[in-house]
């Protein structure tokens, strides 16, 4: 069990939080603009003074923030203009003292896949490359207690998909704590375990990240997401497709190497699938999943459909048209067309 209790009084409301959470690798933070999820952590970590900050009923908004065991990534975290890449990583990593963890120099810079940037000047740098050499100077402070406020926003969702990944493996290889705040519930679905939902200051929803994203899109009429979990069958190297196994599944999926790795997870948009009643014979789609329709809520004009997949939840929308044209009813049998995978 973590516990976290913060009290300050901001402008506009006041930032009152009260936490118990089971023990989490990753958990994000959601929130509209102006909801308190930054000040939630520049206040954890000391960067700005609160009322009272209690972790696991230890208070600790009395001790400096170098004396927290915390390192928090700002939006913006300069890097020294002087060094290149290699020189502000080897800086961070000797003059960091007080270190929890044994993470070294050569494995943050081989896991992230830094080596060709090790020799760049600093102000050649892209936007996802500046934000990918400060992760990895992150993470060389050496603290198992890492917070992250929008740390991956100017990666393409390629490469950010694959730094994503990262951070559940590194919680469990080093015993970290990561605490990520972002305005993209995509992203967070795909690397969070436990999810929290601010609004004026206060916790809304928290718990299991997929059960917390079902009551955001109920609420907030977002397009839903859906999760997969599934096992690694093998490779294709003929077609250079990837096939999949949902979990507790028989059922297959054929995809892309890049959309595979480590999590053991997919995240499937709503657009990329199309019904049917009926099993398709003949189809051009390779990735075709039966599934059971469990329940079904007209939103914004549009049906969502809730559907079963072995024991997976997929989330579907459907116009009317298509709604009243098959004559969908709960508890059905229909056939889910998934594309872009392969």
């Amino acid at each position: 069990m973590i516990k976290l209790s913060l009290f300050k009084a901001l402008n506009n409301f006041d930032l009152d939080i009260n936490l118990e959470l089971e023990s989490f690798n990753v958990l994000g933070v959601y929130g509209p603009s102006g909801s308190g999820k930054s000040t939630l952590l520049r206040c954890i970590s000391g960067l700005e003074p609160a009322k009272s900050v209690h972790i696991n009923n230890q208070p600790v908004h009395e001790l400096p923030s170098d004396k927290r065991g915390i390192t928090l990534q700002l939006q913006s975290c300069p890097l020294f203009p002087h060094l290149d890449v290699a020189g502000n990583l080897a800086f961070t990593q000797k003059h960091c003292g007080n270190k929890q963890t044994s993470l070294t120099l050569q494995y943050v810079v081989k896991t992230l896949e830094l080596q060709d940037l090790l020799d760049r000047d600093v102000q050649s740098l892209s936007g996802g490359e500046r934000q990918r050499v400060v992760f990895a100077r992150t993470l060389l402070a050496g603290q198992k207690f890492i917070m992250l406020d929008e740390p991956f926003s100017a990666l393409d969702w390629s490469l950010r998909f694959k730094t994503l990944t990262k951070l559940n493996e590194l919680a469990v290889k080093f015993n970290i704590k990561f605490i990520i705040v972002s305005h993209s519930l995509k992203e967070l679905l795909f690397c969070c375990d436990t999810l929290i939902q601010l609004d004026k200051g206060k916790v809304i929803n928290q718990g299991a990240s997929a059960h917390v994203a079902k009551a955001i899109y109920a609420n907030d009429r977002q397009t839903p997401l859906s999760l997969i979990n599934y096992d690694m069958v093998k490779f294709d190297e003929d077609y250079g497709l990837y096939q999949l196994q949902l979990q507790q599944s028989e059922q297959p999926l054929f995809v892309l190497p890049a959309l595979v790795d480590s999590s053991n997870k997919l995240i499937i948009e709503s657009e990329q699938m199309s019904l049917s009643a009926l099993k398709p014979e003949q189809t051009t789609h390779s990735n075709v999943l039966r599934s059971v329709l469990t329940q079904a809520e007209l939103i914004n004009n549009k049906w969502q459909l809730t559907l079963n997949v072995d024991g997976q939840t997929l989330y579907c929308l459907a116009s009317r048209r298509v709604w009243d044209k098959n004559d969908f009813k709960v508890g059905d049998v229909l056939y889910t067309a998934i594309s872009n995978l392969e």
